[in-house]
């Protein structure tokens, strides 16, 4: 008498080939979702840059624009240097209030973009603690009718590694302006 054969289980081969399959499976998986959190802390890093800096661009176009006249700046001399190649650090322009404006970088240590008024005579902050600024600079052109053409640009950075670190962003900022006086 012969009994019948009833294999009913898995053969350790095929339980090790379904265990690594799924573990291969898993893997991938993770790795995706990795990359995918990666790319969108870089792209929410930028765009916090992107975003700061336009909003320092516009609040500098604005004192710009509202303002009367271009005045010497910090070091008491230059209010226009008329030369593309020696930019300027800080530039100041008396606004219609008949109060000095000076925009620079400050303090040393950890630059921002400051505005200083002599309304107030304290500094306001175009760009946050957050953000490292560095290459404020300031390119006068003086035209006719005493007309000037005023170019600014700077680079913003948050984080503390190189531009490849996934969490460090530069972006470099521009805009020309010419002042109504």
């Amino acid at each position: 008498m012969k009994l019948p054969n009833n294999n009913l289980g898995f053969t350790l081969i095929e339980l090790l080939v379904v265990a690594s399959l799924t573990v291969l499976i898993m893997l991938t998986v993770t790795i995706m979702f990795t990359t995918f959190l990666v790319a969108s802390q870089k792209a929410n890093i930028q765009q916090r840059v992107k975003s700061e800096g336009e909003r320092a661009l516009s609040r500098i176009e604005f004192i710009l624009l509202n303002s009367r006249q271009l005045v010497p700046g910090l070091d008491g001399a230059t209010s226009c240097t008329n030369d593309p190649d020696v930019p300027m650090t800080n530039i100041a322009v008396e606004g219609l209030d008949g109060h000095i404006t000076t925009l620079q970088a400050y303090p040393e240590e950890e630059p921002k973009i400051a505005s200083h008024s002599t309304a107030v005579n304290d500094y306001y902050y175009l760009t946050s603690d957050e953000t490292t600024l560095s290459n404020l600079e300031f390119i006068c052109l003086s035209g006719a009718e005493n007309s000037h053409y005023l170019n600014v640009s700077f680079d913003l950075k948050i984080g503390s590694g190189a531009e490849a670190d996934r969490e460090t962003t530069i972006e470099s900022f521009s805009t020309g302006v010419t002042l109504r006086n």
